[in-house]
């Protein structure tokens, strides 16, 4: 469908004598459906929670629980924005699979209808959030974090009102008992298929921080940038030279801090600038859900939400992408061990069976930094967690190569030269862009400041070129590697 939709626009240009891309503020409205977020189902009272799309005017989007199986309508994304004070993950939201909308306590309506809830929150507020309360068995009552009331299934309603969700109830008993049942997103279920051929030629392969979500620093000039900006000037500087800035045109690109709702403009504006046909994969960066106790919980975890753009537009979640050829038909994210109480850490995989190739972008967690106040801010400042990362992707990585495949893999590790033994599992048996020979010290020129903490990893033995090129959008730099057999 995506190269249909070119075709005509190459058409009509023809026609017309205009060429222009096509305008994405459309596609940017939802989530994109690469995204490998956890999808998830309510249950109360042995019914599935739907919501109600078609209805018109101050019902349209109510939540109902009346299904007896799931589909798009009872299927939600769970996310979590910070909250002053106490931070991520201590309340959620939850968005409508099916218009891309959160669910928002009605606290406007009056009468019977006063606390309903509804998918159609454009962007999340104190409106839009829950708290999670855990009842035992694996239910949770949800309390509304705008009145302070219990979500109640109106089981008692009759007709179009019937299993009507409101917040309104002071304490919790059966009509207030949900349940969540994990229905997929988290990319594909099955096995890999066998690669087709084996990788030969040369392989491109760019890896990038594009720092587009809150990052203070004046370097991030897209921290708040909209969809529509994050992708143009993203895919402009990664067009070969002399109009882009790398030396050859990238097979496939790794991407970190990025939003969610600019991949789909981001993968029309890579099909323009650099050619061929893409698809552009997401994977969110997650917190564990923090239950009223005050301790995390053991099954539930939301999406970390990027902040809104300067226009107050939400952006959806925070993550990381993967750009590769069309012909990519499985993909898969990961969430990565880390520390608890902070980010949980993604890794995202996709091969290319056509190409005999597949690729592994992830984002570590954060080693030892201070914050302008002097205060140790890192995620994992003594080195525990990375370790564990480096070792799980490099399972992943191992597993996937067992297909046939050749592996590409790394991203953003957070990781400095000075402490690299953090990563000597990822080098074994294979070679980073920064190094000349296999054997060579584990350097390379830096991507972030005066630090590399950008990695590219292949097989040992073909030819490496390395650049790392500036286009003055991120603190980061990119990393290129050329990799020739």
């Amino acid at each position: 469908m995506r190269r249909l939709c070119l075709l005509l626009m190459a058409v009509l240009a023809a026609v017309t004598g205009v060429v222009a891309l096509p305008a994405t503020s459309a596609l940017a409205a939802s989530a994109p459906p690469s995204s490998t977020g956890q999808r998830w189902a309510l249950k109360v009272n042995g019914l599935y929670v739907a919501a109600e799309v078609n209805d018109s005017g101050d019902q349209k989007g109510e939540l109902r629980a009346r299904s007896t199986s799931v589909g798009s309508w009872e299927t939600f994304t769970l996310h979590t924005d910070a909250v002053d004070g106490v931070g991520y993950g201590t309340t959620v939201t939850l968005r409508n699979e099916e218009n891309g909308l959160y669910v928002t306590s009605e606290l406007g309506a009056t009468g019977a209808q006063q606390g309903m809830l509804r998918a159609r929150g454009t962007t999340t507020g104190s409106w839009e959030r829950f708290s999670v309360v855990p009842q035992g068995n694996g239910q949770y009552a949800l309390k509304s974090a705008a009145n302070g009331l219990y979500v109640s299934a109106e089981f008692g309603y009759s007709g179009s009102d019937q299993g009507l969700l409101r917040a309104r109830s002071t304490s919790v008993g059966a009509w207030e008992r949900f349940t969540f049942e994990k229905v997929g997103g988290t990319g594909s279920t099955t096995a890999p298929p066998e690669s087709a051929v084996t990788a030969s030629g040369r392989q491109d392969i760019a890896s990038w921080n594009v720092c587009a979500n809150n990052n203070p620093s004046t370097a991030c000039t897209l921290r708040f940038a909209d969809a529509d900006t994050v992708a143009t000037d993203v895919a402009a500087a990664l067009a070969p030279a002399p109009s882009g800035r790398l030396g050859h045109r990238p097979d496939a690109i790794f991407f970190q801090e990025i939003c969610e709702k600019a991949v789909k403009p981001l993968e029309l504006q890579l099909e323009s600038r650099l050619g061929g046909a893409w698809d552009v994969r997401f994977a969110p960066t997650y917190f564990k859900v923090v239950d009223a106790d005050g301790t995390t919980d053991p099954l539930l975890m939301a999406q970390k939400t990027c902040a809104d753009s300067t226009s107050g537009v939400d952006r959806g979640s925070f993550g990381i992408a993967l750009a590769v050829k069309d012909t990519n038909v499985w993909y898969r994210g990961y969430t990565l061990p880390s520390p608890d109480r902070k980010e949980q850490r993604p890794a995202l995989c996709a091969t290319v069976p056509d190409a005999g190739t597949v690729y592994c972008n992830a984002h570590f967690s954060s080693g030892s930094y201070y914050d302008a106040d002097g205060h140790q801010a890192g995620d994992d400042p003594d080195a525990v967690y990375r370790p564990r990362q480096a070792a799980t992707l490099r399972s992943l990585v191992d597993d996937l190569q067992s297909h046939g495949y050749t592996a590409f893999y790394g991203g953003d590790l957070n990781t400095t030269t000075a402490d690299v033994a953090v990563l000597d599992g990822l080098y074994t048996g294979h070679q980073e862009c920064g190094q000349a020979t296999p054997d060579a010290p584990h350097t390379g020129a830096p991507t972030d400041g005066t630090n590399k903490i950008d990695y590219l990893f292949g097989p040992a033995g073909p030819a490496y070129g390395c650049e790392v090129v500036d286009p003055a959008l991120s603190d980061h730099r990119v990393l290129h590697a050329t990799v020739t057999f």
